[in-house]
């Protein structure tokens, strides 16, 4: 079952998580109630930080650094501690539409133009597990050429604006806190939390054959300049799709095969926060609607006919949403561990397998 680490990356869990399916089944009979107690009153974004997110953060990246590194230690060579299994990096463009309005011509789909891009396709575990086990799928888009100055504050001239999803519109903690009570005792938190226990059931139980053909979300909001928004990418209509194969790499097999004759595309869209009652930012389990806020194509991802990089041409790639301009920056708790673990993670995986760190 999902970890914290792709949004953070969610990995998955052991058997013996299969003890809290049937309780799990109650959540959705459970009211999705996600008022926590207030600590301060919410920024212009809707962010409130609770006084124990710092000790929080900081218990979360000393775990899976130590997850890491006994890894290593281990085998000699350090994995991602989720999204581990690749199905291909691939070359893509990112077109930016025209005649957008205004409230979502903003950041960077305040002008029409296209870029290069990077799209990662992945399974969530944190091993390379066989592609029909339940799990979670990511789609990574890192977008090329982007100006202007960035978050990150080891990467503030990186040229690059990345955008990560899952299968799923939401996540499965509410926040830092949750999350360290889920390390510490995963069985136990599943089966007091059964809203939680129900969304790692949902995420697990999306059957994707080629990762072309599914749509992936955002779950977590972000700044859509003035706004805030959550994101979604959806295979353009009327796409046929390769799903010959049927092993235990058949994602990355069907990719391949799709990508060796033909194209693929996907529409990129955002979702504003029209009704922040029912829209929190700090509580990433709650769905944004779309009955209340329709998600609204801004851009346009095609993904010509090629050979999908594999190996360590695309093990060596590194994404987060915070390698972002303030226009887009991520909003609410599981970011903001997000932020720390990314970096953490990243640098220590690169130093112990001597690789070089480096955004295009």
């Amino acid at each position: 079952m999902p970890t914290l680490t792709s949004h953070l990356r969610p990995s998955w869990a052991t058997p013996s998580l299969q003890a809290v399916c049937a309780a799990a089944l109650m959540a959705a009979l459970a009211p999705a109630s996600w008022a926590a107690t207030a600590v301060a009153t919410p920024n212009a974004d809707g962010e409130v930080i609770p006084a124990d997110e710092p000790a929080a953060i900081a218990a979360v990246t000393n775990s899976i650094k130590a997850s890491v590194q006994a890894g290593f230690d281990k085998n000699g060579h350090a994995y991602r501690d989720a999204h581990r299994k690749a199905h291909g990096c691939v070359q893509a463009r990112f077109t930016v539409l025209g005649k957008l309005p205004a409230k979502l011509a903003q950041g960077l789909f305040a002008t029409p133009r296209s870029y290069d891009a990077v799209v990662r396709f992945s399974n969530g575990s944190g091993s390379s597990q066989d592609d029909h086990s339940p799990d979670g799928r990511g789609m990574a888009v890192k977008v090329l050429g982007v100006s202007g100055p960035k978050l990150l504050d080891d990467e503030p001239n990186a040229s690059t604006q990345d955008f990560l999803m899952i299968n799923h519109p939401v996540f499965f903690v509410r926040n830092a806190s949750d999350y360290v009570a889920f390390q510490k005792n995963t069985v136990s938190f599943l089966l007091t939390h059964l809203h939680e226990a129900g969304i790692i059931i949902a995420i697990g139980a999306h059957s994707m054959t080629n990762p072309l053909n599914a749509r992936y979300w955002s779950m977590v909001p972000y700044k859509l300049g003035t706004e805030q928004m959550k994101y979604s990418a959806r295979p353009c209509a009327g796409g046929t799709f390769y799903d010959q194969s049927n092993s235990a790499d058949r994602l990355r097999e069907n990719l391949t095969g799709q990508l060796a004759s033909g194209s693929a595309c996907f529409d990129f869209m955002v979702q504003t926060r029209t009704a922040p009652a029912d829209m929190p930012i700090e509580d990433p389990t709650i769905e944004w609607k779309e009955a209340s806020s329709p998600f609204v194509p801004v851009a346009r991802i095609d993904i010509p006919a090629q050979t999908p990089e594999g190996a360590e041409a695309c093990e060596i790639r590194s994404f987060t949403p915070w390698h972002s301009i303030a226009e887009h920056r991520p909003l609410g708790g599981i970011s903001r561990v997000r932020k720390t673990v990314y970096q953490t993670i990243s640098t220590l995986r690169h130093q112990l397998n001597g690789q070089p760190r480096v955004e295009p």
